[in-house]
């Protein structure tokens, strides 16, 4: 049995109180009389009424006040739930991918779990525990309770996710809890990462239980598909990197399938600590590439990665020009390259419904009055135009800089070719981005123009594609670009997305919402429609379903610090004891414990004080006066 608040049972003083009162309503007065014949027969109790003789109210004040003492000093069962808090106790937990390393009593993840219940159990009964994930996105899986059932409950519903841990945000999380705090706590990590690899405040703060030996792993590290804008599966080539991250020399065998067919099989020997290229070509079809890794090895979520192999969709491309060198060329263009749909037209014929049935509109020295629902390209605007104002022309110009982080120019090597031959000098759109540009002894101006506008993509090149022999060999940067900025206007929509782990997917604006997202281990939630993007901390497979269609996203883990599971040292846990936050300071007030007995105390009072009230109206005690 305990108090929670002893201090207050210092207001038992009050019975002191409350038996002077008494015994004062007790005392005789002085009473002159002519004659004590009458009065000696009463003389022992003239003495007697001096002293204290309790009667019924008497014995219920003392009761009421009993109960009202022991109410504020919150009696309690040592050794139950209801016991004050003596200590604070935080425990971390790490659920990177490295946690998935099978050992010789079963996974990282399990023993650090076996781990963490046995440091559970040995805490007090009246200690606070806080549970925290140290995953690629660490949280507080259960703040500070003393329900143990509802920690370990927790701990054991935990899995380990294929993503890195960041462990600077857990610490972040116990430090923040420290502060708070104004009892002393205690921080337990639990992770196969050496104490000296945790971040310095980290390690300075909390007790590390290591767990893990084994370095035997191999890895696909990359898996990359190449296939161009305008190429279709045929051309399609896939490279694969094998990494052995062990101390000693790693066999298997690498096979890739497409959409579960085996395309080729390929044995291998890698040195330790080494690493290995595959090249694959000549896919059957379009659709999902798997690489899957056939060894013996302590970590099996990098031994598979994925990619996909687009099917050929045609690029419909309407060309508005009048007759022109540059008109055979594109037609030329079109017939080596299936996927590429050219329709000609001359200004005169041009009509609103045939943009809207290309996915490019090209315009030849021209700009219509009316923009094009559609992605445009405008070609050498003429003088006057109201979306790209001309301020004058140049002649011979080269290119001298380029913006190599648009996605129209990523893939290129320099741009620097033969002089650009005739050259409008525009005023660039505010909406727009110089993809191109050269100078004149007076200024500086754009060659290439790129943005959104109205809902489409729009670009303007303002050199003259005629004069330039767009198929000529002395042009094939210029031709590389101008294909370039055709994929960039009309974007191939792939039918899967291929990402890694860890990386957070925008769902854009979808119809449709609420949304279903299934994860790679076959559960299924729904989102709330106001959700607008989701983690990925899997590998595998993600199927987005909504408005009676469906999306797919790819997971791959691609992450060779976890993937490196040997450990070169494994140290024994070093207790370490943190002071109380700076809260100590300033102690804040305790909540009642909980399951105490101070709302029975106060039933109790309140019940007493209707009994006293009731006796002292019916019950009159003779009176001696």
């Amino acid at each position: 049995m305990g108090f929670a608040e002893p201090l207050a049972l210092l207001f038992g003083a009050l019975y002191g109180v409350l038996i002077a009162f008494y015994l004062w309503e007790r005392w005789r007065r002085r009473v002159a009389v002519p004659s004590l014949l009458l009065w000696e027969a009463v003389r022992d109790d003239t003495l007697r009424a001096r002293r204290l003789r309790p009667d019924l109210l008497f014995v219920l004040q003392v009761l009421l006040l009993g109960c009202l003492i022991a109410g504020l000093a919150q009696p309690y069962r040592r050794g139950t739930e209801g016991a004050a808090a003596t200590a604070r106790r935080i425990l971390v937990i790490d659920t990177s991918a490295s946690m998935q390393a099978q050992e010789s009593g079963g996974t990282r993840f399990a023993q650090a779990q076996r781990d963490a219940l046995a440091r559970l159990r040995a805490f007090g009964g009246a200690d606070e525990v806080m549970l925290i994930s140290a995953g690629a996105s660490p949280e507080v899986v259960v703040p500070f309770t003393r329900d143990r059932a509802a920690i370990e409950q927790a701990l054991g519903a935990l899995q380990p996710v294929d993503a890195g841990a960041d462990h600077a945000v857990a610490h972040a999380f116990t430090e923040s809890a420290r502060q708070r705090s104004d009892l002393p706590t205690t921080v337990d990590v639990f992770t196969d990462i050496p104490r000296a690899q945790l971040p310095a405040a980290l390690r300075e703060r909390t007790t590390v239980y290591q767990v893990g030996e084994s370095d035997d792993n191999l890895g696909v590290e990359g898996l990359q598909i190449y296939q161009g804008r305008f190429q279709d599966y045929r051309d399609a080539r896939a490279y694969v990197r094998v990494e052995n991250f062990a101390h000693r020399e790693g066999h298997g065998v690498l096979t890739v399938r497409l959409e579960g067919e085996i395309v080729k099989r390929s044995g291998f020997t890698i040195p330790a600590r080494d690493s290995k290229g595959f090249l694959f070509h000549e896919f059957p079809g379009p659709g999902r590439v798997t690489a899957q890794l056939e060894v013996r090895d302590a970590l099996a979520v990098d031994n598979v990665a994925h990619g996909w192999i687009r099917p050929l969709h045609p690029l419909r491309v309407l060309f508005v020009s009048r007759p022109s060198p540059l008109v055979s060329e594109l037609q030329d263009l079109a017939a080596a390259v299936p996927a590429l749909r050219l329709r000609v037209t001359g200004p005169e014929e041009y009509r609103e419904e045939q943009a809207r049935q290309a996915d490019i509109v090209i315009f030849h020295r021209l700009v219509p009055g009316a923009l094009p629902a559609t992605n445009a390209l405008y070609v050498h605007p003429p003088p006057e135009n109201a979306l790209f104002p001309v301020e004058g022309d140049a002649v011979n110009v080269e290119v001298l800089d380029w913006d190599a982080q648009h996605a129209a120019l990523q893939p290129l090597r320099p741009l620097a070719s033969l002089p650009l031959q005739r050259v409008r000098i525009v005023t660039r759109p505010p909406w727009s981005r110089t993809l191109l540009w050269s100078r004149t002894p007076e200024r500086e101006f754009a060659l290439a123009l790129a943005g959104q506008h109205d809902g489409h993509r729009v670009a303007c090149i303002t050199f003259d594609l005629e004069a330039e022999r767009l198929l000529s060999s002395d042009s094939i940067n210029l031709f590389l670009f101008f294909m370039n900025l055709l994929a960039w206007l009309a974007p191939e929509q792939a039918d899967a997305t291929v990402t890694t782990t860890g990386e957070v997917y925008p769902l854009g604006q979808l119809p449709g919402q609420p949304l279903r997202v299934r994860d790679p281990r076959g559960v299924t939630q729904t989102l709330p429609p106001t959700q607008q993007a989701i983690e990925l901390p899997l590998a595998g497979e993600y199927r987005i379903s909504f408005d009676g269609t469906s999306r797919t996203v790819l997971t791959n883990f691609f992450d060779p610090v976890e993937s490196d599971i040997g450990r070169a040292s494994k140290e024994p846990p070093v207790a370490v004891t943190q002071r109380a936050g700076a809260a100590r300071s300033a102690p804040r007030a305790q909540p009642p414990p909980a399951g105490g007995y101070r709302p029975w105390l106060y039933a109790c009072a309140a019940a007493l004080f209707l009994l006293e009230w009731a006796a002292a109206r019916w019950i009159r005690p003779g009176s001696t006066e």
